[in-house]
């Protein structure tokens, strides 16, 4: 009977193994994928080991070291469940010079960290309540000793770091809230009164300095949050503005000092529970012989490690790193400590010092190196480890279900069976984990990914796809590499479909996210899913646009198409508006999209409702992130360039938005030693055309131009007309293109430093047309190819890249930008 289920056993297991066809026409497909752009101008390192035989399925240029990003964090996992054991827990002891006397008294409280990352507001209530009950009732002075680490708060690598959001915030043994405060911001009843701004903790270290201001109910919400020091308190610096009636929105921002931030939380957590407590507070070592008042436990490690995997916390990576250190090589924990440890066991492993590089534990910026097999060779060994594997594949995201996974691949073969860590940085991205595919074999992959030209959009869909071609080994129906195509959904129904979508994205509910992206995963026309994620997008904004973002391509075809369905059905412009949200808060993916729709807004075919969407919107982008608009604005091709400057002027004559003018202007300015006169047109296209009373017009107006129809606009703004922009767009095109300029007369001082003596004429103001000029003697050359950006530090967030908030409440800030 035994021998007879053994042989049962070992059958079922052949038969989980893929047939040599299916492999061969996996390697087949993955070979395509990486020949067609946008990975075949990048470098990629790519293996697929089988987890059931141990054979290497699929390899490319495996050996390959290149930044990993954030899977560095599955080294880290790695290290501290099978060194620290997965039942690990960090304590934080509350001792005493004295016990409390008879009336509950305790002159000094020392409060001992040993890096707890877990730790948050609610937690610190429980302890306050706690210590009522243990009969405190006053204290006369808090001393925090959070020597258990050493005094570096950023790990190697972060000096690249830049950024006051809450991915970046710094380490201690004290630490609370992911060393994160959570900013609120609400709107006012009537717009132009100051927005209302609170904290969470709204604790003693804080200096709230606000600056938003309530703005009609048309506008859109742009919220600038800055954190600095300022001393052993924070100050927190609130500015832009908030639609009247519009939600609530929540932030999230480092703190600069996690030991005082500590202190004066538990301070007024203290306070409130009724215990009487002096401002008295410092950072010292606890003496040895202070007496152990209480001492309070984190929940699991394997329950950490699941939240610092699911939502790519730098914070609690390096915690980890550091606490390594501590426990296994004595105190104060370091980086050198902790990165010592975590080597020796990538030593038994087989992954030798010296091929790899490992400098913090987050895999922040461009610090370390890993390559694809090593990846594998790291998940294959955690896989064989019996007491923690289970832990550990568990603390991956899901594809298209939880974690930064949950927007990506859904619809496809990996859904739910595939389970990774991400990756994601300034032309980097990677994704390494587990799959168990249609036909039952069992696989470890790794992908990294690195240096492509272009948007990280088509190169994270493409990835996403060789996941979903691994998923799909031994299936019926493998999935294939071409893109969605349209189904075949009658007129009527595409029609219906698209109305009912639009309607629930006019009404945004979080309630019916489940709805949403059940749908997602199932509608398969390309109009259908755009209109699908953009109600997505706008039921649950924190989430990201990368489902958007991945929906619409990076051409008009489909928007055009789009928009016609829309006006069959008298519905608004779609995708725009999330698209611009997304833009606002720097995405240069939503830039991209956008500039791609500008000129459908200009020109014969001109749409007027999309050009006073983008007129507006593109002047608040202006405003809230210039630099990201300045860098998609050169990195367009020259017709999407022009037609996006002329739409940004249009919106600035129509909101007289002085800050966003300001700061195009600036970037232009600076950017003329490299690129003259592509900036000195876009400058001159920005100023404002008001012609003074007693200059009268020398060319008059043509008929047709002076009768042109008012552009419709919102309630609240000045009127403009069709042919506003008609001046500006003339001597910018003429400034592009060879052929004689001719330029009103303000443009005169300008225009003659840089392409020398022009034709003019007077400055016929602002709503009057340019009328042709004759022939000049000079031509303007056509102006030089506009550089490639900048870099710009890590990706921001795209929800697909797992850049965006994957949590709510203030224990636990948004998801880390390389995640």
């Amino acid at each position: 009977m035994v021998r007879a289920l053994s042989l049962a056993a070992l059958c079922a297991a052949a038969g989980a193994f893929a047939a040599p066809s299916d492999r061969e026409a996996l390697r087949k497909a993955v070979d395509a994928l990486l020949a067609q752009p946008p990975l075949a101008g990048s470098h990629a390192s790519v293996e697929v080991v089988s987890l059931d035989d141990g054979s290497v399925v699929y390899s490319r240029s495996a050996e390959d070291s290149l930044n990993p990003a954030s899977n560095t964090k599955l080294v880290t996992a790695a290290a501290a469940l099978l060194r620290l054991g997965a039942e690990y827990r960090f304590t934080t002891d509350f001792l005493a010079d004295r016990p409390p006397d008879g009336r509950g008294r305790v002159r000094t409280l020392y409060v001992k960290g040993r890096g707890d990352p877990s730790i948050n507001t609610e937690r610190l209530l429980a302890f306050a309540a706690d210590l009522w009950h243990r009969g405190v009732r006053q204290v006369d002075e808090i001393v925090l000793d959070d020597t258990w680490f050493d005094s570096e708060r950023w790990g190697p690598g972060w000096e690249q770091e830049t950024s006051d959001k809450a991915y970046a915030a710094p380490v201690g043994a004290l630490s609370l809230n992911h060393n994160a405060v959570a900013i609120y911001v609400a709107p006012a009843d009537r717009p132009g009164q100051r927005a209302r701004v609170e904290l969470e903790p709204d604790a003693d270290c804080f200096v709230l300095q606000n600056g938003v201001q309530t703005v009609r109910a048309d506008g859109r919400r742009t919220l600038r949050p800055h954190t600095f020091p300022e001393g052993e308190r924070t100050r927190v610096a609130v500015d832009g503005r908030l639609p009247v009636k519009a939600e609530a929105s929540v932030l999230y921002r480092r703190v600069t000092d996690p030991s005082m931030y500590f202190g004066h939380t538990l301070r007024m957590a203290l306070r409130q529970r009724g215990i009487q407590v002096s401002r008295k507070l410092k950072v010292a070592a606890a003496p040895p012989d202070a007496a152990l008042i209480a001492s309070y436990d984190s929940q699991e490690l394997a329950d950490i490690v699941r939240d610092m995997n699911k939502m790519s916390s730098n914070f609690i990576a390096e915690m980890l790193i550091k606490t390594l250190g501590a426990e296994m090589k004595g105190v104060p924990g370091t980086w050198p400590k902790g990165i010592a440890v975590t080597e020796e066991l990538l030593g038994e492993m087989g992954i030798r010092r010296g091929t790899y590089q490992l400098r913090n534990g987050s895999g922040l910026n461009d610090t370390n190196r890993f390559s694809a097999h090593h990846m594998t060779t790291l998940l294959g060994a955690v896989w064989k480890r019996f007491p923690v594997a289970a832990e550990f594949v568990s603390s991956l995201g899901i594809a298209a279900r939880d974690g930064t996974m949950r927007m990506r691949m859904e619809g496809t073969d990996a859904a739910g069976r595939l389970r990774a860590k991400t990756g994601t940085l300034e032309k980097v991205t990677a994704l390494s984990g587990f799959v168990q595919s249609l036909g039952g074999e069992r696989f470890v992959f790794s992908i990294l990914v690195n240096d492509w030209a272009g948007r990280s959009g088509p190169v994270i869909t493409s990835i996403d796809r060789l996941g979903s071609l691994i998923a799909s080994v031994g299936g019926p129906q493998p999935s294939e590499v071409a893109p969605l195509a349209p189904s075949d959904l009658s007129p009527a129904e595409l029609r219906a479909r698209v109305a009912t979508y639009a309607q629930l994205a006019q009404k945004p509910d979080k309630k019916n996210l489940p709805l949403l992206r059940s749908a997602l995963r199932t509608e398969r026309d390309p109009l259908v899913r755009v209109m699908i994620a953009d109600a997505l997008v706008r039921s649950d904004p924190e989430q990201g646009g990368g489902a958007l973002l991945e929906a619409l391509p990076s051409s008009p075809e489909l928007f055009v198409r789009l928009r016609a369905v829309g006006r069959e059905l008298s519905l608004p412009v779609p995708a725009v508006s999330s698209l611009l949200d997304l833009a606002v808060d720097g995405s240069g993916e939503a830039l991209a999209r956008l500039l791609v729709l500008a000129p459908l807004a200009r020109g014969a075919q001109q749409d007027e409702s999309l050009e006073m969407m983008l007129a507006d919107g593109l002047v608040e982008v202006a405003d809230a992130s210039p630099e990201e608009l300045y860098a998609a604005l050169h990195t367009a091709p020259a017709a999407q360039a022009q037609a996006g400057m002329e739409l940004i002027a249009v919106g600035l004559a129509r909101a007289e938005m002085g800050p966003a003018r300001l700061a195009l202007t600036r970037l232009l300015r600076a950017a003329q030693g490299a690129d003259g006169q592509q900036a000195q047109a876009w400058l001159a296209m920005m100023e404002p055309r008001t012609a003074p009373p007693e200059v009268a017009p020398t060319v008059p107006a043509p008929a047709a131009a002076a009768q042109a129809p008012a552009v419709p606009r919102p309630a609240g703004g000045p009127p403009t007309t069709a042919t506003a922009i008609a001046p500006i767009a003339a001597a910018a095109a003429a400034s592009l293109t060879p052929g004689p300029l001719s330029v009103p007369a303000s443009f005169a001082e300008p225009a003659t430093e840089l392409f020398g003596p022009v034709t003019m004429i007077p400055n016929p103001g602002w709503l009057s047309p340019l009328a042709p000029a004759a022939p000049a003697a000079s031509t303007v050359p056509a102006a030089p190819a506009a550089p490639a950006a900048p870099a710009r530090g890590p990706a921001g967030t795209s929800p697909a890249q797992g850049c965006t908030g994957e949590s709510q409440g203030c224990s636990a800030p948004a998801a880390q930008p390389n995640g």
